[in-house]
């Protein structure tokens, strides 16, 4: 039977010449292509690279005074630069002064009426608004060094023996940041409803002799800072909503984009494994190795580059989403008047809570799919276990891939759950003084 069996393994195929000759042409056609496109616009234009995918965030980015960027839509990375004197710098700046101007007026008014852990998340917010807007206009400044090898990289992975993913990238990317958007539209929308519904109810139960309630008093006290200092009128009515608006857009969109270059990588180490582990339980020449351990450093370098430029982000971030989620836990016992209030405060808790899940969710994706070559490694024979798959095992073992908060902690399921722990048992205790307090009723609405 062996002998059979070998006889047939090495059977001669007439079509083994013709068959060598059209991969080689392939391959040829490939790496044309590949060519063409690093030096062809058009070419690269129809590409599914990362840098066509997140385009569109840029362009809005940019609406809300973050990532000044020239040449945003444009198909080569390279055109895509920081400049200093642009409109999209001019409006940064001015978006920042207004900002911190809003800002001081928040802290002046607190420290004129007191402070407690309930009434100066206001100031946190607006003045984390203005940390992450500058951390995104340095991310700015060195964002050509970024995209520019992360297309490089695109282009290889976009072409055999690369297999292309069911879903495109660009549409990956489009799903989940119009999901994020239409959640994050649907929570402010909730906030108006329930600041205004309060205030409507309390003009019709304290102020019995006014039939019609004008929508005036509602902006006036809504936002006192501003129209305190500025007249009443259309414009300043639109510079109070926008001026919000951005500040809830930079808080969501520093989250949404951290969720993005997660999906982003995470795409292109998917591949590099689906390549390896096409392999399993076959001779695989050195030469193949050697290829797939360069392209796994072309990645690791790549990875490294975006730790180094986002990981003051993603601190920002996870520290930003702990303090609003433990604010959200210590007004949970709190009574509400209305039922639309409730729904504001349970959208808003749970919308957070989920931001803040897929963040780490998809970030550790990359680690996860970066250890996927590992599996076939293992069930490489003694006998083909060559120089190069030592290298390449050793590489993967060495090195943790993924993104961290400046290295103190890295996004993973495991530290996501450790953080989930410690927010339960923070609910705990916040649980048992609730039992302890007798302050339950609710505040009187005509003060």
């Amino acid at each position: 039977m062996r002998q059979a069996a070998g006889k047939h393994s090495f059977q001669r195929n007439p079509n083994i010449l013709s068959l060598q000759k059209a991969k080689r042409r392939r391959q040829r056609a490939a790496i044309d292509q590949k060519w063409r496109c690093a030096s062809n616009v058009q070419d690269l234009e129809q590409l599914d690279t990362f840098h066509r995918a997140i385009r569109p965030y840029l362009c809005l980015a940019q609406v809300f005074g973050m990532m000044p960027l020239a040449n945003v839509l444009s198909p080569n990375p390279q055109m895509v630069t920081f400049q200093l004197r642009s409109s999209g710098t001019c409006f940064s700046l001015i978006f920042l002064l207004l900002g911190g101007v809003k800002t001081i007026r928040l802290a002046t008014k607190l420290f004129q009426g007191g402070i407690n852990a309930k009434n100066i998340v206001g100031v946190v917010f607006f003045s984390s608004g203005m940390i992450i807007c500058m951390n995104f206009i340095c991310l700015a400044r060195c964002w050509t060094r970024l995209i520019v090898p992360w297309t490089g990289i695109d282009i290889i992975m976009l072409f055999p023996p690369y297999a292309t993913t069911k879903h495109s990238l660009r549409r990956k990317l489009l799903i989940t940041g119009c999901s994020l958007g239409c959640l994050t539209l649907a929570e402010h929308f909730l906030y108006y409803a329930s600041n205004y519904y309060n205030y409507r109810m309390q003009i019709m139960h304290c102020q019995t002799n006014i039939t019609d309630i004008p929508f005036s008093g509602y902006m006036k006290r809504e936002f006192a800072d501003i129209f305190e200092m500025l007249p009443y009128n259309p414009i300043f009515i639109f510079y109070a909503f926008f001026l919000n608006g951005t500040f809830t857009f930079i808080w969501n969109f520093m989250d949404m984009f951290i969720i993005l270059i997660s999906i982003g990588l995470a795409e292109r180490f998917q591949q590099l494994a689906n390549r390896v582990l096409a392999l399993a339980y076959q001779h695989v020449p050195d030469a193949v190795w050697h290829e797939i351990r360069m392209h796994h450093i072309l990645l690791c370098e790549l990875m490294d580059l975006v730790e180094t430029n986002i990981s003051h982000i993603v601190l920002l971030s996870c520290l930003n989403n702990i303090y609003f989620i433990c604010n959200k836990l210590l007004t949970i016992f709190t009574k509400l008047r209305y039922p639309v209030n409730y729904a504001y405060f349970w959208y808003s808790l749970l919308f957070l809570l989920g931001r803040t899940c897929a963040v780490f969710l998809c970030a550790s994706r990359i680690h996860e799919a970066s250890l996927l070559p590992l599996t076939v490694l293992s069930m490489v024979p003694r006998d083909y276990w060559t120089e190069e798959v030592q290298r390449f095992s050793h590489q993967l073992r060495s090195q943790y891939i993924g993104l961290s908060g400046l290295g103190l902690f890295h996004l993973t399921r495991r530290s996501f759950f450790g953080m989930m722990t410690t927010l339960v048992y923070y609910e705990f205790m916040l649980l048992q003084l609730d039992a302890k307090s007798n302050k339950n009723d609710l505040p009187a609405l005509c003060v």
